[in-house]
């Protein structure tokens, strides 16, 4: 977490003026005012199976909501590779406050071109599709197993 608030600082003193708006801010003050979150783990589909990766999305959190995303990878060293994803972290957010949950991790799976927001509850993963119908349906339907997603890759 440490790292996650260094890179940060780092990253938001290089916001270019003009930009913070497709960066998810809407004034310079957002920006100063920002913290970062609880990391969120990156995990992926290979071979039928879900892959723990060294991958961690932080929310840059404004007044305690999502607004980007800082991405830190924890290899050999720790390096922070990206940063943007407002939009994904806006839809993190909205699933979160909607379902009432912790998204404590991300599995991308990039043969159905979609993201999974994983919590946990009771010791069993759901996952959550990150999808434009799933947004504008937001139900219980929508929370599914690991096996149900298993059967959607074999689609």
């Amino acid at each position: 977490m440490f790292f996650a608030e260094q890179a940060w600082d780092s990253v938001a003193k290089k916001i270019p003026a003009g930009m913070k708006e497709a960066f998810g801010f809407q004034n310079l003050e957002e920006i100063n005012n920002s913290s970062v979150g609880e990391p969120i783990r990156m995990y992926y589909w290979q071979d039928g199976e879900m892959i723990t990766s060294n991958t961690y999305r932080v929310p840059i959190l404004v007044e305690g909501k999502m607004v980007s995303l800082l991405t830190v990878s924890a290899n050999e060293n720790m390096t922070s590779d990206d940063f943007g994803g407002s939009l994904l972290a806006r839809n993190i957010q909205l699933i979160s406050d909607e379902y009432r949950v912790n998204v404590t991790g991300i599995l991308r799976i990039h043969s159905l071109q979609s993201d999974f927001l994983i919590f946990e509850e009771g010791g069993i993963s759901y996952f959550i599709p990150v999808t434009p119908h799933t947004l504008q349906n937001l139900s219980q339907k929508n929370i599914l197993k690991l096996n149900d997603v298993a059967t959607l890759t074999q689609r």
